[in-house]
């Protein structure tokens, strides 16, 4: 066996013998040094006391652990005043004492730990013959020294949660390098200027609208130029349009029942026009719900590109759907709707109910029993409550149920935020172009907030003040207090329309933060946490 392949060439051994097993490789090596020197006083000796043996493992060898049987020698020192008087042969690289792993296995245990963590790191060294517990790997890491922070120009700040709602950190990124340089264990004023205050080379700061971090950078380094975070701004202003929405509730039911009155109208006299036929009709005459008719369009356009040769994978491509729905489609003859799981409503069957009973059917009965088949999961008594205010005469109009959609402030603030070309099949544009035409106090915010959208878009921050107080004179509460915030913080917001930089990267790395956390499940030490953050993936990581 050639020993130089086995034994790290930065130790001065010989291999003796080795011995071959199953699972592992033994080898007798001694240490060839002449002499050494005492660990207290340094002084060089040659005089050999005695002998002990040591067992150190090594990196695996042809999928086989390695441990090395090392015979280490005792040493007398010859220094009258030093307190040693016998000391043990020291490595001056490679092998620390008392250590049972060689430095080079140590480094790549304690890079699968940063990587995977305790337990499965444990199990990922099994693969490839090390036995080691999550309790060594774990210790490892927290040996780990932290690299030093070289002066960084610009940085990010933002707020990560130990326990949501309850006690939060800081993380700091440097935006030049894209790597988090630091974890703080809090997000207090007096912390994080403290850290700025050892970093005075920062010039320039993005950060959220928190006002903790703000008073601790004006604190700190007041030199420094603050970026207020772009999506916390527009988060704001959506925030904003939503308070708003909620003192319009009133105007937007309005504006739902008279849409909703004037569908049901025109359903019916569609119904009366085409449907004196005696031929009852069918089930997919019933009005079907948006997202059915969604996933009917991508099946025909699904087997639109199979007939035209499409591979699975690239019709997945053309048309952005995942590969599972377009394999489900493409082996089906016929689109087959999904079944829902809620119940279906009266009203859902109300345009089929009225058809039927201008036909001449009026048994409650006969009408319950036709659209049970069809779905209906109510009661009899449910039907007679419809229909007996119906006249029994078929030339009069019979009254219609009107049901108003709801939707939430939140929902329509998002669908109010976006541009008309924007808007998608799924979302109910007619009731949204209504509710504009109806409503301008409604159109005119909307109006407001678009300009806003764009002006950060195309990075006119000269054009801000002429916002504010556009804003101002629309006469809106829910905007008058979201420019007196754009104002507090005037400085830091121009920076977010003008400037390249953005707390995007920051966010992603609380993401990332936020992974790691979750693979610990939450119960990670903060120096554990802080250490696995900074140095994973970072290959020249030290240990001391």
């Amino acid at each position: 066996m050639d020993s130089p392949f086995l034994l790290p060439s930065n130790l001065d051994l010989e291999l003796l013998d080795y011995e071959l097993y199953p699972d592992r490789i033994d080898l007798q090596v001694i240490s060839t040094a002449a002499s050494t020197c005492c660990p207290v006083c340094g002084h060089l000796s040659h005089k050999i006391h005695s002998c002990y043996h040591r067992i150190i493992h090594d990196l695996p060898s042809g999928g086989r652990r390695v441990q090395l049987h090392l015979q280490v020698r005792k040493y007398f020192c010859k220094n009258t005043n030093c307190q040693r008087k016998i000391f043990t042969e020291r490595f001056v690289t490679g092998l620390a004492s008392y250590a049972r792993r060689f430095e080079r296995l140590n480094h790549v245990l304690t890079g699968i730990g940063l990587e995977s963590g305790g337990n499965p790191s444990t199990r990922q060294a099994r693969h490839f013959s090390v036995k080691v517990s999550a309790s060594t790997v774990l210790r490892l890491i927290k040996k780990c020294i932290m690299p030093s922070i070289t002066a960084p120009k610009i940085i990010g700040v933002d707020d990560y949660a130990f326990k949501k709602g309850r006690k939060y950190g800081t993380v700091i990124v440097d935006l030049e390098t894209h790597r988090v340089i630091d974890l703080l264990p809090d997000r207090e004023v007096k912390t994080l200027s403290t850290w700025l205050l050892e970093h005075p080379s920062i010039e320039i700061v993005s950060r959220d609208r928190s006002n903790t971090y703000a008073a601790a950078i004006t604190e700190a380094c007041p030199q420094a130029e603050q970026i207020a975070d772009r999506w916390h701004i527009l988060k704001n202003l959506s925030e904003t349009v939503e308070r708003f929405l909620d003192t319009q509730r009133v105007e937007i039911k309005e504006t739902a029942l008279k849409l909703s009155q004037q569908q049901q109208q025109k359903s019916v006299n569609e119904g009366i026009t085409a449907g004196m036929s005696e031929t009852p009709p069918i089930e997919s005459q019933l009005q079907k719900p948006v997202f059915v008719r969604k996933y009917q369009d991508n099946f025909v356009k699904v087997k639109e590109l199979q007939s035209k040769g499409y591979s699975i994978r690239k019709i997945a491509t053309t048309l952005k759907m995942s590969r599972r729905t377009v394999a489900k489609y493409w082996n089906r003859i016929e689109f087959v709707p999904k079944a829902s799981r809620k119940r279906s409503n009266i009203l859902d069957f109300e345009a089929y109910l009225q058809q039927r009973w201008q036909q001449g059917q009026q048994s409650a009965k006969a009408l319950y029993e036709e659209i049970s088949d069809k779905g209906f999961t109510y009661s009899q008594a449910t039907v007679y409550n419809m229909v007996r205010k119906y006249p029994k005469s078929v030339l009069e109009p019979l009254p219609t149920s009107v049901k108003a959609a709801y939707y939430s402030s939140k929902q329509l603030s998002i669908w109010l935020g976006m541009y008309q070309n924007d808007w998608e099949d799924y979302m109910p544009i007619e009731f949204l172009r209504k509710l504009l035409d109806e409503n301008p106090l409604i159109k005119a915010v909307r109006e407001i907030a678009l300009e806003f959208r764009q002006l950060m878009k195309a990075k006119q921050g000269d054009q801000l003040q002429d916002w504010c107080n556009k804003a101002l004179e629309s006469g809106v509460e829910s905007l008058k207090g979201f420019v007196r915030g754009i104002r507090q913080d005037f400085k830091a917001i121009f920076q977010a329309f003008t400037s390249e930089w953005s707390n995007g990267q920051v966010e992603g790395q609380v993401n990332r933060l936020k992974n790691i956390k979750r693979q610990m499940y939450g119960r990670a030490s903060f120096e554990l946490l802080r250490k696995r953050v900074i140095l994973m993936g970072n290959p020249n990581f030290h240990q001391m």
